[in-house]
């Protein structure tokens, strides 16, 4: 390495270093972008995800991911041999500037597309559906989680799968949702795994695969069995205590159309254009 070639690239660390990361990237000759937020927590958390979607095939697929941040997991996707990757997020939303996204793009020399004025709550302005959706650590954030839900649903096709991961819990009776706006930044929204499946079912999504980051040994679970999959644990009813257990969860979902049988009258959010009752 000559002396120029390592003054070009001491000053391409420092470009990479004035970003506040949130993803973790090694671009090669001795480039790395490192997170800021909770490293190792979130290290764990992203060896989970990629474990369960290792198991997706994305070859050839039309890939959109909602909430990308600093777009990790779209360009795992097209590492995987996407056809087509869209990166959205609403910078507005969270801390980053966006620039950890594009600079990640350039150095990668990805050809994934880049939309950062893209809210969740207004996913379907994109006008057009994407065979799988990724949408990681979001939905707990939200205010109004099935408002999102029914926006991915608008861009799903009826082969379309959508993925979604975050936190529930499985302390609270199966029926009940822990709700919290008073700091959106954290965990606002926390279901139980039967609320989440219900939610997406109630979305026109039925899910397909559902996995627990690290579910308890031994552990007590007081869910209709109908809407676990996969799973071994008890089944006992239990009492219930405050909220103390927080846990990732991975879930596959693959958009219906047709007669719901949880929307006895029109459904909101537009998504009457999916059952049949109302066309």
């Amino acid at each position: 390495m000559t002396m120029q070639d390592a003054a070009s690239r001491e000053a391409l660390q420092k470009e990479i270093d004035a970003i506040h990361w949130y993803h973790e990237f090694d671009f090669g000759d001795g480039l790395r972008a490192v997170s800021v937020s909770q490293a190792d927590d979130h290290r764990r958390i992203w060896r989970f995800i990629e474990s369960e979607l290792d198991k997706i095939d994305f070859a050839g697929k039309r890939v959109l991911e909602i909430g990308c941040w600093d777009g990790y997991w779209s360009f795992y996707a097209e590492r995987r041999g996407a056809a087509r990757v869209l990166a959205t997020d609403d910078v507005s939303q969270n801390w980053a500037s966006g620039q950890g996204l594009r600079l990640a793009k350039q150095l990668l020399k990805s050809n994934v597309e880049i939309n950062q004025s893209v809210s969740i709550y207004e996913a379907s302005k994109l006008n057009e559906t994407f065979d799988i959706i990724i949408c990681l650590g979001v939905y707990y954030h939200l205010v109004d989680p099935f408002a999102g839900f029914a926006e991915v649903r608008h861009l799903m096709h009826d082969d379309s799968i959508a993925i979604f991961e975050g936190d529930a819990t499985l302390e609270l009776r199966p029926d009940t949702y822990y709700w919290d706006m008073s700091d959106s930044s954290k965990s606002c929204f926390v279901p139980t795994q039967w609320g989440l499946n219900h939610m997406l079912k109630t979305a026109y999504m039925n899910v397909v695969a559902q996995s627990w980051m690290r579910p308890p040994p031994a552990f007590k679970l007081n869910v209709d069995p109908a809407h676990l999959i996969g799973f071994t644990g008890a089944l006992e009813p239990s009492g219930f205590a405050p909220l103390k257990h927080r846990e990732r969860i991975l879930t596959v979902t693959k958009a219906f159309s047709g007669e719901n049988p949880l929307h006895p009258y029109k459904p909101p959010f537009n998504l009457a254009k999916f059952d049949t009752r109302w066309k």
